[in-house]
């Protein structure tokens, strides 16, 4: 990212190097006084600069309180009578020393109009709105932001028919390539449109990361979301101030090494509703019970937080979701009666009573080579047989059949995760699953047993199933997708096609590019995707996502999945190797957000 006032001033041959552009190739016609000084009239000014060339105006800009000039914007008729200011870096006015330099590009004039004509009198302002609408559908974004500087009315184009249009999640590391007016179009026009910003990326220097927040400043954006993942407090305080605080209503700060005093300071977020702090292992959680609007919490990986501090949480503040999965925190029945709101919950270490919560719809439960008790199940059917919606079961425990038949008497299940464990599919386990009439979402991954036959009466049983997650399931194979097909073409066509995680079986990506598969797109979608994060809201829920692309990028651009299959020996050891989470505790600093 480029600083707000850093140019690359180079010049034209053919005029001898008088004229100066800015960096991004517009030439300089405006030049601005930096830290204009007190006394310092315009009349003077003029006086002095006019000795290079004629000048059109002189204009001191003033803050709120016209007591301190802010600015002095000195216009030039000529671009070369510019430059030739320029080329003095620091002038002499009135005995007091002051330094010129560039304005940005967007302060320059607009001299572009005979860039859409031709000899043969074409011009692309002659085309109607939406014929220019249709020529930026086929631009990416860089290049409809370049296009839409070119002209005001292009500008419109863009600004009121491409932009409401964009995705409203914003990741800030794909904005890097743009240049500072290209990033100032964007936040400008767009911006307004954003409702998430993502910042997972660290900046060149500390310059550009000031320049984009300057930027933010400027535009006045009011984010409603924001996550800033692996970013120490210091470094990502300045994002906070530069956005609207009372907007905020979502924070997600993961991995980001923060202490108690990085919390107390984030009080200040009054209007605050969703705070995700996973992976922040010093954290204790003692400031928590003072964000009283909260609904949503996330404290995965949170080591420190202790019993008393989650109990004091949990007592003053009213949330509907809770995650405390890797950590050791654990619900007692005291901590239980006082979560009367919870209708969503996240765990590792659990115990029977939090079957007695009332509201509780969703149940996330992690676990590493342990099994859960039979009681646990007996409680949950018996106080959520009816209303339980969600049940995801991760990690790798092994789930023996009379556990799979105890789960199935949650009748009204639409999510149901078996776990990671190589063992737990199997012909009879489907069989069981079947008679979940309700079931939409199902998550058999790294299963071995599982073969194309045994898949098949749950597609057909289960019609209201919308994804099934196969990862790793590596026997799998290009059958089972053109039978699924036959099936789903005997039905009424559904509103969005079944959609199938295959990243790992025996299936290949180049069925992607048959003509079968091309015409049941309605019908049957298939994802190649490695494996997500376990943590942080911004990859919380489902791994399935209807507007990915069969092949993101988080896998590679010539994928095999065959050959990555076949590297496998028969003889490698059936446990598989476990994932581990591997992040750095560097020393916390404190900030403000005053």
């Amino acid at each position: 990212m480029q600083d707000r006032n850093a140019y690359e001033c180079h010049s034209s041959k053919s005029e001898r190097h008088t004229v100066v552009y800015t960096d991004e190739n517009v030439p300089v016609y405006k030049l601005t006084i930096v830290k204009l000084p007190k006394n310092l009239k315009s009349v003077r000014i003029k006086q002095h600069f006019s000795k290079f060339g004629q000048i059109i105006n002189v204009e001191i800009l003033y803050g709120k309180t016209r007591s301190i000039p802010a600015q002095c914007i000195i216009h030039y008729q000529n671009a070369k009578d510019a430059g030739a200011a320029l080329k003095q870096k620091y002038h002499t006015i009135n005995h007091q020393r002051v330094r010129v330099q560039p304005c940005p590009s967007w302060e320059q004039p607009y001299l572009m109009e005979h860039l859409f004509k031709s000899n043969n009198n074409v011009n692309l302002l002659m085309l109607n709105d939406y014929c220019l609408e249709m020529i930026f559908q086929h631009l990416d974004l860089r290049q409809q932001l370049r296009l839409s500087l070119c002209h005001p009315r292009l500008e419109n184009i863009f600004t009121y028919m491409i932009c409401p249009r964009l995705q409203r999640n914003c990741y800030l590391e794909v904005l890097l390539q743009f240049s500072t007016w290209e990033l100032r179009q964007f936040l400008k026009t767009a911006g307004i449109y954003m409702e998430r910003f993502v910042i997972a990326k660290e900046y060149p220097s500390f310059r550009s990361r000031m320049s984009i927040c300057a930027l933010l400043q400027e535009c006045g954006l009011r984010i409603n979301s924001l996550h800033l993942i692996a970013w120490m407090p210091w470094q990502y305080s300045a994002f906070l101030v530069s956005l609207q605080l009372s907007a905020i209503n979502e924070l997600e700060l993961y991995n980001c090494n923060l202490t108690d005093i990085d919390l107390q300071c984030l009080l200040k977020l009054r209007n605050l509703k969703v705070l995700g702090l996973a992976g922040n292992y010093h954290i204790q959680g003692t400031h928590l019970k003072y964000f009283r609007n909260l609904e949503r919490l996330s404290l995965c990986g949170c080591e420190e937080i202790t019993n008393d501090a989650l109990s004091q949480c949990c007592r003053h503040l009213q949330l509907s979701f809770l995650d405390i999965r890797l950590g050791n925190s654990i619900l007692t029945e005291t901590v239980v009666e006082l979560c009367k709101t919870l209708d969503t919950l996240k765990l590792t270490r659990f115990t029977e009573t939090i079957a007695k919560l009332p509201k509780l719809r969703s149940l996330e439960v992690h676990h590493t080579n342990s099994s859960i008790t039979t009681s646990f199940y007996n409680a949950l059917v018996e106080y959520h047989a009816d209303n339980l919606l969600e049940l995801k079961l991760t990690g790798e425990t092994y789930l023996m059949l009379p556990t799979v038949a105890r789960i199935v008497r949650l009748h009204k299940l639409r999510t149901l995760w078996l776990g990671d464990h190589i063992y737990n599919g199997s012909k009879q386990v489907v069989q069981l699953v079947t008679k979940l009439s309700d079931l939409e979402e199902i998550s058999l991954q790294y299963s071995l047993r599982i073969r194309d036959q045994h898949l098949l009466p749950l597609i057909i049983k289960c019609t209201k199933l919308k994804r099934i997650n196969l990862r790793m399931c590596r026997y799998i194979t290009t059958n089972f997708i053109w039978s699924t097909l036959e099936i789903l073409s005997q039905r009424v066509t559904a509103a969005q096609p079944l959609i199938i995680l295959v990243y790992g079986t025996c299936i290949n990506a180049d069925i992607l590019r048959s003509s079968g598969y091309h015409k049941n797109r309605h019908l049957l979608k298939l994802l190649f995707h490695g494996d997500k994060s376990l943590m942080g809201l911004v990859n919380e829920g489902s791994p399935f996502d209807i507007n990915d692309s069969e092949l993101n990028r988080t896998t590679i651009d010539t994928i095999d999945v065959k050959i990555m299959n076949d590297s496998y020996s028969e003889t490698e050891n059936e446990d598989g190797e476990n994932s581990r989470y591997n992040n750095n505790n560097d020393s916390a600093r404190y900030y403000d957000l005053a």
